[in-house]
């Protein structure tokens, strides 16, 4: 995984506006057109144009990240600062240096999976407030499709991070995903699997004592059947746990049928 992490403090001047009166301005903002009509962003073969006038800062980066898919985060305060600017044709990592040329922004560069380096989030503050900030791992910024792309990586590091960055992300989608690794239908190294149902416990994920069940009961790999069974114990209703703890005291694994006999003794079953 490659990435290149840029800070921009200051910036290249844009057009200026002419300057106006304090009585001119009055007139220009109460004669000021609607919001929809003094914004206006396209994007073209990656170039940006935007000509913006008097809207909020807010506003203006939705728009863009909207058309571009690039996640802008503002941080508190200036999003409702006034930005009048205007960038015709110019490549979008340049546009957005001339448009927040009054603040310092963090323009992060990644690739994920099989995706090459591209332009995938910016971060904005108030001018000179982030020169004491660090960047952060590029998954953690990723959306869920390119993580979804990056677990059918070669590496299992990149497939393992992108896990567990999911694992992270209350959406269904991501959940789905986890789940898949888990059960082994979408990931087949024994390592990541142990890890990821290890997490799943250890942060509160809701399992379903199906997936427990099955695992525990037919698991390729031993340590996988035995912290299913840990998990039924804890999690799932006495009566899933015990049966599925009846089962294992005849797998082919010692250390699986003694854990089940434990459990059973734990439910109120002598040894």
């Amino acid at each position: 995984m490659r990435f290149c992490f840029y800070v921009l403090l200051c910036g290249v001047l844009i057009v200026p506006f002419s300057p106006l009166t304090v009585a001119q301005e009055d007139r220009r903002i109460q004669q000021a057109p609607v919001p929809s009509s003094n914004m206006s962003v396209s994007l073209r073969n990656g170039r940006l144009t935007a000509r913006v006038e008097r809207r909020p800062l807010a506003a203006v980066l939705e728009e863009i990240a909207l058309r571009t898919h690039v996640a802008i985060t503002l941080a508190d305060g200036i999003g409702e600062d006034l930005l009048s600017a205007a960038v015709s044709d110019v490549p979008l990592d340049e546009a957005l240096r001339r448009l927040l040329h009054e603040y310092d922004a963090f323009l992060y560069y990644g690739a994920v999976g099989t995706h090459p380096s591209r332009l995938r989030a910016v971060w904005v503050y108030a001018k000179g407030t982030a020169v004491a900030l660090r960047p952060v791992p590029p998954e953690v910024w990723a959306g869920t499709g390119e993580l979804e792309a990056s677990l059918t990586d070669a590496n299992p590091h990149v497939r393992e991070r992108a896990y567990q960055v999911l694992m992270d992300r209350p959406s269904d989608r991501s959940r789905e995903l986890t789940l898949s690794a888990i059960r082994g239908a979408s990931e087949q190294d024994e390592g990541i699997r142990q890890r990821l149902l290890s997490n799943a416990v250890t942060k509160g994920m809701a399992l379903p004592p199906d997936l427990l069940s099955d695992l525990a009961r037919a698991d390729g790999s031993e340590q996988i059947r035995l912290m299913a069974l840990d998990a039924l114990a804890m999690t799932a209703p006495s009566v899933t746990a015990k049966e599925v703890a009846e089962a294992a005291l005849y797998d082919p694994s010692g250390p699986v049928r003694e854990r089940a006999a434990d459990i059973l003794s734990q439910l109120g079953r002598p040894r």
